[in-house]
């Protein structure tokens, strides 16, 4: 049994004595106090003034973005509608190189195609070259007859004969200026070969040498002189022959037509009815068990001055405005000439009919100069130098500029629409 334990059992806790000092001994001295804090003269900064440092430099940076902004993509697109005027017309003008109302200047271009399909075989050929030349009679108002095998001679002294008779009609005279009778014919190398394949070139008739009729009794290729050959000659079946060259012709009559309009001079017209194009079938080459069938075309157009022919056009229509005139729809007007003109550089009879945009023009270069570093508010004080614009607008970017930029290069002119043509 376990034993019984009372109250007394329990053993109190030991307490620790309290540190006497002995009599006679010198106490420890207290601790040093604890020095106070250095009080803080410099008070810090505020939130507010972070917030303020902060949106200053925010602002600073925007500052600086805006002026590269306005530096690097300042643009001014201006918009200009000047005047035009429209008219139905049916009119015949009078044209010559040197004509002071209504000049014109012969615009010629040339160009080849080519193309490969199977052959059949060769053959050896002995071809001479042929072509149509223009025979031109300013010796007198009668007509000049001129006998089978007439000889004539380019400057290269080459011969062709022509086969046939011919008969050259007399001179006339228009707007005060001698214009020759002439005839269309074929002439035919004297020999073969390619030596005599030539393009467009003038011609003497020896056989008239020593009178009167030699030096005004001449001669003019109104095609070139082609197909001078000799050598092997591929062998086409005939059916895919003329495939491919009505094939070529197409795509030369298109590539001409690009070409006599880049070749005209600046402030010309060239009109596309008046172009004429002649062809001429190379001698088919042999390449391996391929032929090489080759087409050349050449076009010739005048090409009158632009504002001359608008003006004369206006005039006819009752318009005597005085300033530079462009043809807005030249591919809308019918225009015929007579084609003699076109080779010899003599007076041209022009029919125009159809419904013809007359617009006034301005140099563009010029108006950019004139509005370069102006305030858009001042643009309006350009216009008296422009009689040709009926109104401007501008638009400036960036937005918040209010001038235009100061380098013309920036300043971008464009035609949007037009007005009525005034009646000065």
């Amino acid at each position: 049994m376990e034993e019984r334990r009372s109250i007394q059992d329990i053993i109190p806790p030991v307490r620790s004595k309290p540190i006497r000092v002995p009599s006679g001994a010198v106490p420890p001295p207290p601790p040093p106090p604890t020095p106070p804090k250095p009080l803080n003269l410099r008070p810090e900064k505020s939130n507010l003034a972070r917030i303020v440092y902060i949106i200053a430099g925010v602002l600073i940076v925007i500052g600086i973005a805006i002026g590269v902004l306005s530096t690097f993509f300042h643009r001014a697109y201006v918009m200009v509608t000047p005047y035009a005027y429209s008219a139905k017309v049916e009119e015949t003008l009078q044209s010559a190189p040197q004509d002071p109302i209504l000049p014109y200047q012969t615009v010629s271009v040339s160009d080849t195609a080519t193309k490969s399909v199977p052959a059949t075989g060769s053959s050896h050929v002995e071809n001479h070259a042929v072509g149509t030349i223009t025979v031109y009679n300013a010796y007198s108002t009668a007509s000049q007859k001129l006998i089978p095998n007439t000889r004539f001679t380019n400057p290269q002294g080459l011969i062709y004969r022509i086969h046939d008779a011919i008969t050259v009609p007399g001179y006339t005279m228009k707007a005060g200026i001698k214009v020759p009778g002439s005839v269309d014919v074929l002439a035919y190398a004297d020999q073969a070969g390619e030596s005599y394949n030539s393009a467009l070139t003038d011609f003497t008739i020896p056989g008239l040498k020593g009178s009167p009729q030699y030096a005004l009794m001449t001669a003019r290729s109104k095609t070139p002189m082609a197909g001078g050959f000799i050598g092997e000659q591929a062998v086409v079946d005939p059916t895919l022959r003329q495939q491919t060259v009505d094939e070529l012709k197409a795509g030369l009559a298109q590539s001409l037509a690009v070409k006599i309009q880049n070749a005209r001079l600046p402030g010309s017209i060239v009109f596309p009815d008046t172009v004429s194009v002649t062809y001429t079938e190379n001698p088919d080459s042999v390449s391996g068990n391929k032929a090489l069938i080759s087409v050349s075309g050449q076009a010739a157009a005048p090409s009158f001055v632009e504002n001359s022919f608008a003006h004369e056009l206006a005039r006819a229509s009752g318009i005597s405005y005085g300033g530079p005139l462009s043809i807005d729809n030249p591919s809308a007007l019918t225009v015929h000439t007579d084609a003699s003109g076109t080779a010899t550089d003599t007076p041209l009879s022009v029919s125009i009919a159809g419904t013809v945009k007359l617009v006034s023009t301005f140099d563009k270069k010029a108006l950019a100069a004139d509005l370069a570093g102006r305030k858009k508010s001042a643009i309006q004080a350009v216009l008296p130098n422009y009689p040709g614009i009926s109104a401007i607008d501008v638009k400036i970017y960036p937005f918040w500029l209010g001038s235009l930029p100061k380098d013309p290069g920036k300043v971008n002119v464009k035609v949007v629409d037009s007005a009525p043509l005034p009646n000065t």
